[in-house]
């Protein structure tokens, strides 16, 4: 005779009641000794509940998005009775003489080559009926690995779940994800193209930096009026003047009244380097990759003059000459794609150096002057800077004082 047994939660650890997120069978199932039966979310995971005994489900206590804890019931199963054993018996041969009969449908050889596409398809429908336990392989599948699939774009249809039923594990998808990023899709086209010299190099060094030191990043925008008007000028006079040479000046005004960004720590670092020389290394975008060249000396030289050298070193930079003691001594960095383009972005210290300055391009924006809003030049402005070594309110305090000297372009010529 059939017995009644109920299936109970079982202790799944340190959990007063969790998410009910899937349930994996349906009234009048036959299931397999540890069959997936729910599927269950904390906030650490998924978990599979399975089926403690074999048995044909004949009640279910819970749905999805119920609430489930330790001893309360699942289901109920009927058990242990010649019928449920025939009935999965049933169920296997079924799937054994579906096998047999596509297996000998793939190697007949048929005499008569009249038989119509029609014939042909009606034969091969046949033992596709007998399949129809087969879902669809999104079914097969988690809540949760269907929202992390969505978000990496992939799609559950191109992989091949390892789980009971075909069920896509986690491991899978993962599994499917690295298999792309190693190799591509067999869809599209790539090209492996090996990282230049320059690259590898700054890449290692980069890395390095952003990962060992701890960054802060304080952004403003500079009213640059008065420079651009001076600009205008000189250049009506055949003097070229880029922002950064004012930019530069303004810097090494602004670091002999704060030392600490000029400067370094020691191996230990436990001991700040203060450097009484004021070398600023520049950025300079190059065909193999980014550079850095050091102008020495900059508080002793004429804007003309460090206009002169730094297009002499920015051209011998693109140009791959350089000497390897023309990119060493800097003191503190500046990185600026005004030239290029963008807003904002933070720059990355370049090590043993605690602080880089980021210049973005200019605009032109409305800028309230008490009665009205006038179109006015502003320069975006972004320091990064070593928290070891500088907090947040000598930061603020450089970059107020650096907008200042910029601001008014007197202090800075005189």
């Amino acid at each position: 005779m059939p017995t009644q047994k109920n299936v109970e939660l079982p202790d799944i650890g340190d959990f007063d009641s969790v998410d009910v997120i899937e349930v994996l069978v349906k009234v009048g199932d036959v299931i397999n000794e540890n069959d997936s039966i729910i599927t269950l979310e904390t906030d650490k995971a998924t978990m599979e509940i399975p089926a403690p005994f074999a048995g044909k489900v004949t009640t279910l206590s819970i749905k999805v998005g119920d609430k489930i804890a330790k001893g309360e019931l699942i289901l109920t199963l009927e058990s242990e009775s010649e019928e449920i054993k025939s009935e999965l018996d049933q169920v296997e041969g079924k799937s054994e003489n579906v096998e047999k009969t596509i297996k000998q449908e793939d190697i007949e050889v048929k005499p008569d080559n009249s038989e119509t596409p029609q014939d042909s398809i009606k034969n091969n429908d046949e033992p596709q009926e007998e399949l129809s336990v087969k879902t669809e392989i999104d079914s097969h599948a988690s809540p949760s690995i269907r929202k992390l699939a969505r978000e990496l774009g992939v799609s559950l249809a191109k992989i091949k779940g390892t789980g009971q039923k075909g069920r896509i594990l986690d491991k899978d998808l993962k599994s499917f994800v690295k298999q792309i990023v190693s190799h591509g899709s067999t869809d599209d086209e790539v090209e492996i193209v090996p990282l230049s010299r320059i690259k590898k190099i700054s890449g290692k060094h980069l890395a390095k930096c952003w990962s060992t030191i701890p960054h802060v990043t304080q952004f403003d925008e500079v009213n640059i009026e008065q420079m651009e008007k001076f600009r205008l000028h000189q250049k009506e006079r055949n003097i070229k003047l880029s922002p950064l040479v004012f930019i530069m000046k303004a810097v090494v005004q602004t670091l002999k009244r704060h030392p600490n960004f000029n400067a370094s720590l020691d191996e230990s670092g436990e001991n700040l380097v203060i450097k009484k020389y004021f070398n600023l290394g520049i950025a300079v975008d190059t065909p193999n990759g980014l550079v850095v060249p050091v102008v020495r000396n900059v508080g002793k030289k004429s804007l003309i003059e460090l206009s002169d050298e730094l297009t002499e070193i920015s051209s011998r930079a693109r140009e791959g000459l350089l000497e390897a003691n023309e990119m060493k001594g800097a003191s503190f960095t500046i990185s600026s794609l005004g030239g290029i383009g963008g807003t904002q972005f933070t720059p990355i210290i370049n090590s043993p150096e605690v602080a880089i300055l980021g210049v973005s391009r200019s605009q032109i924006k409305p800028i309230w002057n008490g009665d009205s809003f006038e179109p006015t030049a502003t320069l975006p402005l972004a320091l990064s800077y070593d928290h070891r070594v500088i907090d947040g309110a000598e930061g603020a305090r450089f970059m107020a004082e650096l907008n200042q000297i910029l601001r008014n372009i007197m202090e800075m010529l005189l």
